[in-house]
């Protein structure tokens, strides 16, 4: 824990709560002070979990929640039927929607069960004005919520993408140190768009947004250079050496970490004689087949530094104006294209009109958490209509606070809340027995309010104890309570507790397990796609861009797996799925395979040792579009197989085919090279389809490998089930 952060805003979350009292007091108006005390501990109370980055539109939308749940709760007091429906639908709504979560339930029941001691419309009034106070309190620019500016979290990334890139150069990297190093590449530029998203309006914002897409092209090339130097290390050890790879990838690391604050180029020079080594190194050779699929590899290889080159020159002029301190207008075309980028980020997923079906189906895990939080509150309040307890809003509130998304998570969260409840709820009873006055309980106010928001970040179990007191010394000044209060908070928040234990052990507590093998399912359609895209690709029926976007689709199903992975793991008999993790692993692995396969079969110029970029005519696509659409239909037929749960009866035919098939590449090549080599336009024609056969010969047996690896991970997982 950040003790800046928790210090900074443990004070700022107090001074919210604090100084309405104050006010209140020297006015002579305790009670309308202790209502907007309220509204302002209601809104503050949703922003533990990003306290440094919570924004003000969010904290704006939560304060008109807490305006709609006062207003039903005046509406509901004494009406016990009236309130468990509304504060049950309230309750689903909030799982939903996150700006409404939990506050406007919760401030229902408040009020319905404090009759406030001034008029119903200044009631709503003065809560809402509370709700204000933090609004606008909390998201200044103190010290304590300077968190990574933009430029920052750029910098960060390319020095990311410079570690990865400096692990191309040695042969043999260990493959774990560059998963590595590949994940906090991609974590980073995950940021960076996270970043981005998150300031919108930022006067610099399209400028960031350019060299964020820079950055991710020059990792999809790095990954690209990382296969073809591992073929070429595998093939010939002692030429990377000889044609200066090394100098070639530590132009590529000093031009990355210098590249915001400096804007260094990459040495093109240097891009230009490494290909001209190439080139004199096989001027130099027999003519033979691994001499020529050597310089095809050094070629593609200088190809894809080339393309770094471009892209980061591109985007150099973004660059320095990120680094040009003042101000620094977008231009004005740059505006249309803000503001549909900006408005999706305040809205909820479900309504931004793509995937509806998709976002309030019952597969949607926060659907059935909605669904889950609805009954458990319906059926809390029902106790409390039936059976008449003491103070029994406290018991529908911690069914509300503490029912989790799933069993693991709602059983830590009881038994710290049970822990943080009692302490709190006896340190409120002694408290309130002596019946301190008004400016003391401001003084006990303050100071649980300011350990509750710093300490919230710690451990649930201490925001409990201080949030219980704090809560239970402001209703005092509403609404004089006695210890007995704070003695029924106890029993029910252990009875409420309870009750929300149940609802996720029984209400769908595996909810993603049971579904985990469609996701696996849909990732295994969405690297097959990708896979059979780059098939289109290599016969000139595709533009590499639709590539990257089935590889970024791909991406994001595997992600969902690894989500479904994390929440399985908090659900009843959740372990045994090890081989899914391997599935995303291998996934990850033919996604990098096919970024090499991509950037290889990318119709792009080649830059000779001269600097020129010879003409070339139509790409031959020889066997390779066959290999990937046989990769892809074993995908897309294991994808059914996962769905089914019947075993792959045909895997070993098929795997036995792609393996004749890509020994079918090299024999190919091998064919070409053996022929008369014929001159003119028809040379270069022929030397550009061995480009097909020989650079990517490597790269394919790599993605064949781990598309299987991926195949028997996905079907070993679902087949004892």
């Amino acid at each position: 824990m950040d003790p800046r952060l928790a210090l900074g805003f443990g004070l700022t979350g107090a001074a919210g709560v604090v100084i309405p009292l104050v006010v209140g007091l020297v006015t002579g108006h305790p009670a309308a002070g202790a209502t907007v005390g309220l509204g302002a501990w209601l809104v503050a109370a949703r922003s533990i979990l990003d306290p440094a980055g919570v924004r003000t539109p969010y904290l704006l939308l939560v304060d008109l929640s807490v305006g709609v749940g006062t207003s039903l709760g005046l509406l509901a007091s004494g009406r016990s039927w009236l309130m468990v429906m509304l504060a049950s639908a309230l309750a689903g709504i909030g799982g939903l929607i996150r700006p409404v979560g939990v506050t406007a339930a919760l401030t229902l029941l408040l009020t319905a069960a404090n009759r406030p001691p001034i008029d119903p419309p200044a009631h709503i009034a003065l809560q809402m004005l509370g709700g204000l106070l933090p609004a606008v309190l909390l998201t200044l620019p103190w010290p304590w919520r300077r968190t990574r500016p933009l430029i920052t979290t750029l910098s960060a990334a390319t020095e990311a993408l410079a570690d990865l890139a400096k692990a191309v150069g040695p042969p043999g990297t260990d493959p774990a140190e560059w998963d590595r190093l590949r994940r906090r590449a991609a974590q980073a530029l995950a940021e960076v768009r996270a970043s981005h998203a998150r300031h919108p309006w930022q006067r610099r914002s399209p400028f960031v947004r350019q060299v964020s897409i820079a950055l991710r092209r020059v990792f999809h090339e790095i990954i690209a250079i990382r296969g073809l130097a591992g073929t070429l290390d595998r093939r010939a050890p002692e030429v990377g050496a000889t044609v200066g790879l090394d100098g070639l990838v530590t132009s590529l690391v000093l031009a990355l970490r210098g590249y915001l604050p400096e804007c260094p180029p990459v040495d093109e020079p240097l891009i230009a004689d490494f290909a001209r080594r190439a080139d004199d190194l096989r001027a130099r050779s027999d003519g033979g087949e691994r001499d020529e699929a050597i310089h095809v590899l050094l070629r593609q290889i200088a190809q894809s530094a080339g393309r770094i080159a471009r892209t980061l020159s591109e985007a150099a002029a973004a660059a320095r104006l990120l680094c040009v301190p003042g101000l620094s207008l977008p231009p004005l075309a740059a505006l249309p294209a803000a503001l549909p980028a900006a408005l999706p980020a305040t809205l909820p997923t479900a309504l931004r009109g793509s995937g509806l079906r998709a976002e309030l189906g019952f597969g949607n895990p926060r659907v059935r958490h909605a669904v889950r939080v609805l009954l458990g509150t319906a059926f809390a309040s029902l106790i409390i209509v039936i059976f008449h307890p003491a103070f029994p809003h406290w018991l529908v509130i911690a069914v509300l606070v503490t029912i989790q998304p799933t069993y693991g998570e709602t059983r830590a969260r009881v038994w710290a809340r049970i822990g943080g409840s009692t302490v709190g709820g006896i340190a409120s009873a002694v408290i309130l027995h002596y019946a301190p006055g008004h400016w003391t309980l401001v003084l006990l106010i303050g100071v649980s309010a300011a350990l509750a928001f710093g300490l919230a970040s710690a451990h649930h179990a201490y925001w409990a104890t201080f949030m219980t007191m704090c809560v239970l010394l402001l209703l005092d000044f509403q609404v004089r309570q006695t210890a007995s209060v704070a003695e029924s908070r106890i029993v029910l928040t252990v009875i409420g507790g309870l009750i929300a234990i149940a609802c996720t052990r029984l209400l769908w507590p595996r909810g993603e397990s049971v579904r985990l093998a469609e996701r696996v399912a849909r990732m295994l359609d969405a690297h097959g796609a990708a896979v059979r895209a780059i098939a289109q690709l290599s016969r000139g029926k595709a533009r590499v861009e639709k590539v990257e976007e089935r590889l970024r689709k791909a991406g994001v199903d595997a992600d969902m797996v690894a989500a479904s992975l994390r929440s399985v793991a908090q659900e009843p008999g959740g372990t045994g799925y090890a081989q899914v993790a391997g599935a995303v692993d291998a996934a990850q692995r033919v996604r990098d395979d096919s970024i090499t396969l991509m950037s290889v079969l990318w119709d792009g110029p080649v830059v000779d040792g001269r600097g020129e970029a010879p003409e070339v005519e139509a790409l031959e696509a020889g066997p390779v579009p066959d290999v990937l659409d046989a990769i892809a239909d074993r995908l897309a037929a294991v994808a059914e197989d996962v769905r089914s749960g019947e075993p792959d009866d045909g895997s070993a035919e098929v795997d036995r085919r792609l393996s004749d098939d890509a020994a079918w590449v090299g024999a190919a090549a091998e064919e070409r090279l053996a022929a008369p080599e014929p001159g003119g336009g028809t040379r270069i024609r022929v030397r550009r389809s061995l480009a097909h056969l020989a650079a990517v010969d490597q790269a394919l047996r790599s993605l064949h490998d781990d598309a299987v690896r991926l195949a028997h991970a996905a079907t070993g997982a679902f087949a004892a089930r």
